[in-house]
């Protein structure tokens, strides 16, 4: 991997040969950046995240554990796990050149003008961006990446040092962002929670693909706690401010993800051999919100109102993610009272979403056994939670739903190593299959 920063420092220099007066500024272009600002760094480190949450890594992981269909051209091949190395650059891209490296140039830039608040924001976006580099592809460049001048050829660390030093930089920003909430002074993230709650909510999401269940309880509990404080991205119908799903779906790629025959659709149904419906649930009009039927395929509903409409925000990590994690945690931990409130958190959400009354609140009488409540909160993550974290859940539980993995034994363990670093970087650990678990989950 070669990394190199995308700041370009310009000085232009005219030459004279005694016509001072009359060429001075001629080969000055005053559209050219001489700087960048730091919160513009800080701002496009932030709006990345984007196409990591909603963009091609959440549709692949989405196929890969069953939440959609790839049902037209290479998203069929896709679907079915026919991928190579090069399928991968962009992610990698995303993760590092747009990601890591603008989030790091902030934080030293910030830092240099004591900019504490932008400081902390991109010391997050790091931890966030090396974090989610890590669980994707297990050992991966962190403590060299992002500067070929030193290291052109970045040594791989190893998977949980990643995470760990990750969890680290989330903590150190949130210590730097205090107070600040993440709608502030900005059009990025909209929701009340600050960015040291979202920081422990991303804690939480880590440690539990780590299974660190105790610690992931902790820094979920330490998280926001309301609807309202959920940290998303905004959308809006303005030319490419579109929800990403909707510019893919409805814009670029129709029908090419689908949720035709998907365990989550089957799940969502009410007629299905897999169906979850009972006198406590009813999943009529969270299945409307998620898809509609048109030109024989079940399609992501991008229609107004629809939850993948071009003007839907999308959460960095969601309520019913953390509350969700708290119910697992908990239930792991023996306090069952806490994870059926969490998960009865999770289900009341969609309520409020959706303006209906079709979750009533669980108790233990409907839970035959300790199994039977791990199993209920892992499904309303798994149908309430898209791409990324279901990937990592799937994996950790070693598919604990018994989800649909198209003839395959086991689920896909990793994204693989990208062409880009198998070309150049001399440290490339080789060819990694997509049957081969990264080292938090041997």
């Amino acid at each position: 991997m070669k990394l190199f920063r995308t700041i370009a420092l310009a000085g232009l220099v005219a030459g004279t040969f005694g016509c001072k007066s009359v060429v001075e500024d001629l080969n000055i272009n005053p559209n050219e950046f001489t700087d960048i600002s730091t919160s513009l760094l800080v701002n496009h480190a932030v709006l990345n995240v984007a196409s990591i949450q909603e963009a091609e890594p959440a549709r692949i992981a989405g196929m890969w554990t069953d939440q959609f269909t790839g049902s037209d051209r290479q998203y069929i091949t896709q679907d079915n796990y026919g991928v190579d190395d090069s399928d991968f650059d962009a992610t990698w891209r995303e993760l590092y050149r747009d990601g890591l490296s603008p989030a790091r140039g902030a934080k030293a830039k910030a830092a240099a003008e004591g900019a504490t608040s932008f400081e902390g924001i991109a010391t997050i976006m790091e931890g966030y961006y090396g974090a989610e580099a890590a669980l994707l592809f297990g050992d991966v460049p962190f403590s060299e990446a992002d500067n070929a001048t030193d290291f052109p050829d970045p040594v791989y660390d190893s998977q949980e040092s990643v995470l760990s030093s990750a969890i680290a930089l989330l903590n150190a920003g949130a210590s730097l962002t205090g107070d600040l909430g993440v709608s502030g002074g900005n059009s990025i993230l909209t929701g009340s929670a600050t960015w040291a709650e979202m920081a422990k909510a991303l804690e939480a999401r880590y440690k539990l693909a780590m299974k660190d269940y105790p610690g992931a309880l902790a820094a979920a509990e330490a998280s926001f706690d309301d609807p309202a404080d959920e940290p998303s991205i905004i959308h809006t119908t303005v030319n490419f401010a579109e929800n990403l799903f909707f510019q893919f779906e409805a814009e670029q790629r129709t029908d090419y993800l689908t949720f035709n025959g998907s365990y989550l659709s089957r799940v969502l149904s009410d007629t299905t051999d897999i169906t979850r419906t009972s006198d406590k649930t009813n999943d009529t009009n969270r299945r409307e919100f998620y898809q509609y039927t048109a030109g024989g395929f079940d399609r992501l509903n991008t229609n107004p109102g629809g939850l993948f409409a071009a003007d839907a925000n999308f959460p960095v990590i969601g309520y019913p993610e953390v509350q969700l994690i708290i119910a697992e945690t908990a239930q792991r931990g023996g306090d069952n009272d806490k994870a059926i409130q969490a998960l009865n958190n999770a289900r009341n959400y969609w309520d409020g979403v959706m303006g209906t009354d079709d979750y009533a609140d669980l108790d233990e009488d409907d839970f035959d056994d300790d199994d039977a409540l791990l199993e209920a909160i892992m499904l309303e993550k798994y149908v309430s939670v898209f791409g990324l974290p279901t990937f990592y859940d799937v994996i950790r539980t070693d598919n604990i739903l018994g989800v649909d993995l198209d003839g395959r034994d086991m689920p896909v363990q990793r994204f693989i190593y990208p062409s880009v670093e198998r070309s150049s970087n001399e440290n490339y650990p080789g060819i990694k299959s997509l049957d081969d678990p990264t080292p938090i989950n041997m």
